[in-house]
């Protein structure tokens, strides 16, 4: 099949014209690399679109079979934009086009990215999540119901974007002060949450029901007491931010352990919680949903990732090698689930 891959490049232009994690989301040239030869290696021809405000016309021009999508936005100078519900772009103009596409659908991918949504969606169909309050300005009034300590977060944004030591907060003094930064550098709202003190945990989806597979579970081993995941660029950003490699950055010192060292019955527990929240927002194909543990032994889901990091170095990646897949297995396994739910093109991935 003739796959365009949908992606967001990073280029040194983009690093220098705001904070640096806001290029969190950008695809290296490794990760691009990777995922091509994996397609290749399954047979398919692979051309690369960087998704632009011209991707609909090339999409169009290409005549892909179908799309395997990793881009969170639009590319532009200064990184991904798009607004609040910009992962949901490629699978739109996928929709308006009439091309398949991996992953998650529009509307799932504009839930998942928004964190407060998420939550709400989770709380209905009864899966723990940490107690929150959405701040616009950082003025409003605190939600008297939280408990500290509290973490703040940009709402409408992943890959650890906005997050410093300093996110974890114990009083409403600290919080404002956390808050009011998040707003003025990223100038989006924060969702402020109730911080589960404990073990964090990922876990990766691959497939659809009834086939739905839950990967290993991956154990995120902090450093520190509130070790939260911090961007931390990989080689290739430092070297277009012209930053040493061995300089230290703001991202504590955290390691991943997979299988994680859990009881069955825990996890029995997560994975049927990470199958009902997959359910829940309409996710496909595949996905990552982090929990935190709290020391009572309570699972909290904290978000969902239905377009996961997928270098080869990264979490979902590594729980697929747990589970005897190879990256190349991964790639195409993503790839035929999408082809499966597609009637024009179930069966020709083999």
């Amino acid at each position: 099949m003739r796959v365009a891959l949908a992606c967001n490049m990073i280029r040194p232009s983009m690093i220098g014209s705001g904070p640096l994690d806001a290029i969190a989301e950008l695809d290296s040239e490794e990760t691009l690399n990777a995922v091509e030869t994996a397609l290749r290696d399954g047979g398919h021809v692979v051309v690369r679109i960087d998704v632009d405000a011209h991707f609909a016309e090339r999409l169009r021009a290409e005549g892909a079979d179908i799309v395997f999508n990793i881009a969170e936005g639009i590319s532009t100078t200064a990184g991904v934009r798009g607004g609040a519900s910009r992962e949901s772009i490629v699978p739109a103009v996928c929709e308006l086009l009439g091309v398949p596409c991996t992953g998650s659908s529009v509307l799932a991918t504009a839930l998942c990215l928004d964190k407060p949504r998420t939550k709400q969606v989770l709380a209905a169909h009864d899966i723990a999540t940490p107690r929150f309050q959405l701040f616009d300005t950082g003025a409003e009034p605190l939600d008297g119901r939280l408990r500290f300590p509290l973490i703040a977060k940009l709402a409408r944004e992943g890959s650890s974007m906005g997050l410093t030591t300093g996110s974890v907060v114990d009083d409403e003094a600290g919080m404002r002060r956390e808050v009011s930064r998040l707003v003025a550098t990223y100038r989006t709202s924060v969702i402020v949450e109730e911080f589960i003190e404990g073990r964090e945990f990922t876990v990766g989806l691959i497939g659809n029901e009834p086939q739905l597979v839950v990967l290993p579970i991956v154990e995120v081993v902090f450093n520190q007491p509130r070790g939260i995941n911090l961007f931390d660029p990989d080689g290739p950003v430092r070297a277009m931010a012209g930053l040493p490699a061995s300089e230290q950055t703001q991202a504590e010192g955290h390691s991943a352990v997979c299988p994680a060292e859990l009881q069955a019955g825990d996890i029995s527990h997560i994975g049927e919680t990470a199958r009902r929240a997959f359910r829940a927002l309409g996710c496909a194909d595949w996905c990552r949903i982090d929990f935190r543990m709290s020391i009572m032994g309570e699972f909290h889901v904290l978000e969902l990732n239905p377009i996961a990091g997928i270098d080869p170095s990264y979490l979902l990646p590594r729980a697929a090698a747990a589970a005897g897949m190879s990256y190349s297995d991964l790639v195409n396994r993503i790839l035929a689930e999408a082809c499966a739910r597609d009637t024009d093109l179930r069966g020709r991935h083999e």
